[in-house]
């Protein structure tokens, strides 16, 4: 009876676990990627419970599979080094879910912090009002101000010598892209906040955007930070395209997984606010603040030129 009910939890776990790596076919499937760090424990659990139970060989592909899984999150852990660096910018990241009215909170994080630039999503008309007092402090700004979740402003201490918008997909948000350099170096950041993929319409058209913004990334000259909640993990296969297809790399690498999202049931977060970087920048630090109010928890990263 146990050999019975620990091979079905087995095969229950495989084949969620094993769907997410299509995730490129359906929106479904690849709701099923985002979450490998707690399929690596389901199975580990699984195969401890067999180990009890004297079922080897349950037990051993369990606890194989869980190891598999866990090695390929090693990357996350091993740590970069700083770069030594007179030239660094900090940045702050931060989802600010429209409906939150903790605007004291997350004016006092961004003082504290003391960004060179910040980056928010879900700006509407009462959060702009709100982070007026800023922009004393942040004198280059830009924004665009909606009332349907999808409204982008930066805040930034460091003059842009070119500004676009973008539209990069049928879903019509937009898509910021700012110019700046440091020693001469051209420096383009990107910021953007594509649709959440719930139903095959919204997937279709978050994809484009990742689609659209690989051939933007590949045509910029200079190095390029890609920054937001860009509504997938890095265990997509949708998210991978952009970092196989582009120079960009994971700036958490190094600095552990970092859950963002959600803020309000921690037991089963996961990482869909983002900082991408190509490869002649340097992350020093890369952190998740703290909680003011929003579903996403605020990113931190400070980078610097090789």
């Amino acid at each position: 009876m146990k050999e019975k009910i620990l091979k079905s939890l087995f095969f229950a776990g495989l084949i969620p676990f094993l769907a997410g790596f299509l995730g490129d076919i359906h929106w479904i499937l690849d709701g099923f990627s985002h979450f490998r760090v707690y399929f690596a424990f389901y199975f580990l659990v699984i195969g401890i419970a067999s180990l009890i139970s004297k079922l080897k060989w349950i037990s051993i592909i369990n606890i194989t599979l869980s190891v598999i899984i866990l090695g390929t999150l090693i990357r996350f852990y091993i740590p970069q080094g700083e770069q030594d660096s007179g030239e660094k910018i900090k940045i702050l990241s931060m989802n600010l879910l429209s409906s939150n009215n903790n605007f004291q909170a997350v004016i006092e994080l961004i003082e504290n912090e003391k960004a060179d630039i910040v980056l928010l999503q879900e700006i509407n008309s009462k959060w702009d009002q709100s982070l007026i007092p800023l922009e004393a402090k942040y004198p280059f700004n830009l924004k665009r101000v909606r009332e349907d979740n999808f409204g982008m402003v930066v805040l930034s201490k460091l003059k842009f010598k070119e500004i676009e918008i973008l539209t990069l997909s049928e879903a019509g948000v937009p898509t910021f892209l700012l110019k700046t350099s440091l020693n001469d170096n051209v420096i383009n950041f990107i910021t953007t906040h594509p649709l959440p993929p719930v139903g095959s319409a919204y997937f279709r058209m978050r994809n484009e955007q990742f689609e659209n913004i690989n051939e933007l990334v590949k045509s910029l000259e200079g190095e390029v930070i890609l920054i937001g909640d860009l509504n997938t993990t890095s265990f997509s296969p949708n998210f991978n395209k952009i970092t196989k297809e582009t120079s960009l790399r994971d700036a958490r690498l190094g600095f552990g997984l970092q859950s963002t999202w959600n803020a309000r049931m921690k037991f089963i977060s996961i990482a869909i606010d983002h900082v991408l970087v190509t490869e002649g920048i340097h992350v020093n630090e890369h952190r998740i603040g703290p909680d003011v109010g929003s579903d996403h928890f605020p990113v931190i990263s400070e980078v610097a030129l090789k």
